[in-house]
């Protein structure tokens, strides 16, 4: 049996209501009728506040609609999740609702663990969603899983070392994104390293995330290269391809050749000014505002070789296929990610959103920078990662591949070779 290792809440609100519970053309997440002793379960990351009371605004919702119904929500740290949620799955016991890492939803689709949810919810609704979260959710061709936030990536530039160094400072319209071969020469420029002792003062360039898939698959797929076969079976011919090997190569060579990035991830060099042009996801923004408001910054766009390709993605929820209260899961599920709760999740929790209805209801906040950029870069060059059973597999071989590339391994041998183990994994979920 599975059992908690953190924290355990159990909410109840006692508010009468009647009625029914949620369809496709009934009220988002209530009410329904009064059920004596019924818990729901909902299995969710552990990320502190704010995003904690934004759960907890949709639990009161959701019990507020449904009397007699309480939530246990059981918040696991990120690093005992994946396990966590594995063993309850695999028991069947303390789960009914569960977040879920987007790339692997196509993992839980393949295992059966996820609940279809197509007959819950209209079309608008389904509309609503940005395309790439629409796609993620999907497997199969089945909706089965709800997008609860969603990221984006920029270049964030620092001001004061361009004005040091006496360079105009790149574009923020997407009409100026510059190419990473203009990127490579700029960071050359700017870079700093006083004493000549080849250990910059002021690196060039860096990547938040600097051999996930999540930040070097817009490297591969910007420069004309895919990344799975369309039917899903292999990466022979996409991940190996020559467009691939070059843009793998160009990564190592910020490293080996140009020298411009620090082979080793050294944390908060661009919050402590060591840094001119940080690749980094959207919610990066938060923090610099936040805990660094004397970083003076501007946002760039993705930069790109063939055509402009960014990532997104973040955490979605499902209902467990196994749950003995679908339509109560359901109706969990969507007080937590429908249209207005939606737009209540952004102002608690300030997490890139995942709806449309959300980026037009706040003009104040998504037509102005940066986040006017994200949402630019959201709508017109986003792409989710591979939707594969093997997502996890996938990752660790890619990301091996590119940590050996960023050491001076050879770019063909290690892309060749990752192809190949991951080939290997494919077959297995065939």
């Amino acid at each position: 049996m599975w059992h908690r290792t953190i924290l355990t809440v159990v909410l109840s609100v006692a508010l009468a209501s009647g009625g029914v519970l949620p369809g496709p053309s009934s009220a988002p997440f209530g009410p329904g009728p009064a059920l004596a002793a019924t818990e729901l379960h909902f299995l969710s990351v552990a990320r502190g506040e704010p995003r904690r009371q934004a759960v907890l605004a949709a639990v009161a919702d959701f019990e507020k609609a449904n009397p007699g119904v309480k939530v246990v929500l059981s918040e696991i740290p990120f690093d005992q999740y994946f396990q966590k949620a594995a063993i309850a799955l695999s028991s069947g016991s303390g789960i009914d609702v569960f977040d879920v890492d987007s790339p692997l939803v196509a993992s839980y689709g393949h295992q059966g663990a996820l609940l279809q949810l197509d007959k819950y919810y209209s079309k608008e609704n389904v509309q609503d969603f940005t395309k790439a979260e629409r796609d993620l959710a999907t497997y199969k061709g089945k909706m089965i899983s709800a997008p609860m936030g969603s990221t984006s990536v920029g270049m964030f530039v620092n001001v004061d070392l361009f004005k040091a160094a006496g360079l105009k400072l790149p574009g923020t319209d997407p009409k100026e994104r510059m190419t990473w071969d203009q990127v490579v020469e700029l960071a050359k420029k700017v870079q700093v390293d006083k004493s000549g002792n080849k250990i910059p003062d002021v690196w060039g360039l860096a990547f938040q995330q600097y051999d996930r898939p999540y930040m070097m698959l817009p490297l591969i797929l910007s420069n004309g290269a895919g990344d799975l076969s369309p039917d899903g079976t292999t990466v022979d011919g996409f991940l190996n391809s020559p467009a691939a090997i070059e843009a793998a190569r160009w990564y190592g060579d910020t490293f080996n050749k140009h020298k411009i990035s620090p082979r080793e991830q050294i944390p908060n060099l661009f919050y402590t000014g060591k840094l001119a042009m940080y690749v980094a996801p959207s919610y990066e923004a938060n923090t610099l505002k936040s805990q660094y408001p004397n970083v003076h910054w501007v946002l760039a766009p993705h930069p790109y070789f063939k055509k402009p390709v960014t990532e997104t993605g973040a955490w979605h929820v499902g209902v467990f296929s196994g749950t003995k209260h679908p339509d109560l899961a359901v109706a969990l599920l969507k007080a937590y990610t429908d249209p207005e709760p939606a737009k209540r999740n952004y102002k608690i929790m300030n997490y890139m959103p995942v709806r449309e209805s959300t980026f037009k209801a706040l003009p104040e906040t998504f037509e102005v920078m940066p986040n006017k950029l994200f949402y630019w870069e959201i709508v017109h060059t986003a792409i989710p990662r591979p939707r594969t059973p093997a997502y996890r597999e996938y990752e660790d071989l890619l990301r091996q591949a590119f940590a050996n590339v960023r050491q001076g391994a050879d770019a063909a041998k290690e892309m060749n070779a990752a192809a190949e183990k991951i080939n290997a994994q494919l077959r297995r979920y065939k």
